[in-house]
């Protein structure tokens, strides 16, 4: 963390440039995990936005079912890739027992409460950055409507919908992984 002042922008801004290293760094060492826990949700999506037919309601509810108990798995495969191997086991031996997850839980709010003007900033950084770029996401769906690749509106929302899942959702879970773990660490 950036020494001074410990609450401020400068040290918000600082560990942002920490957390989208880390949050690469994560997706170097596993990206077809990254990929695979991304990829069911984007394809079901994509499905659910590129069907003509009217999809029955007791199919919806069990695709949603399906996207629901995938998606857990997406959050605990992406924390196991945010987490270093060192801090995995750090991190087992902090939440092992009942005592030991009670005082570990009590030091992530007393440092969360400690540097929240620091963390508020980190948060207000993350959303701007995730809205940019899901904005650039929009913007390069435009550009290939333009040149005719998407010409229906349907298609360019499940492109749109595709990449989020892919590449929106993955990131934003490891880089907030990566934010808890500076104040856990």
């Amino acid at each position: 963390m950036v020494v001074g002042s410990p609450n401020g922008f400068a040290t918000a801004w600082h560990n942002t440039g920490l957390f989208w290293v880390e949050t690469l760094r994560a997706v170097g060492r596993h990206p077809l995990v990254v990929l695979g826990c991304a990829a069911v949700p984007a394809a079901e999506r994509a499905y659910l936005l590129l069907e003509t037919k009217p999809i029955p309601r007791w199919r919806l509810t069990l695709l949603e079912a399906i996207l629901t108990l995938w998606r857990i798995l997406l959050c605990v495969g992406l924390v196991w890739v945010a987490v270093a191997p060192d801090r995995w086991r750090l991190l087992q031996l902090s939440f092992s027992g009942n005592a030991e997850a009670q005082l570990a839980l009590q030091r992530i709010g007393a440092n969360l409460g400690n540097h929240l003007h620091a963390v508020l900033w980190e948060l207000a950084i993350f959303a701007v950055t995730f809205l940019l770029l899901n904005y650039l996401l929009v913007v390069a769906s435009r550009g290939l409507a333009r040149r005719g690749a998407l010409r229906e509106a349907r298609h360019r929302k499940a492109f749109v919908s595709v990449l989020r899942n892919l590449v929106l959702a993955p990131l934003a879970l490891i880089y907030l992984v990566e934010l808890l773990q500076l104040r856990v660490y």
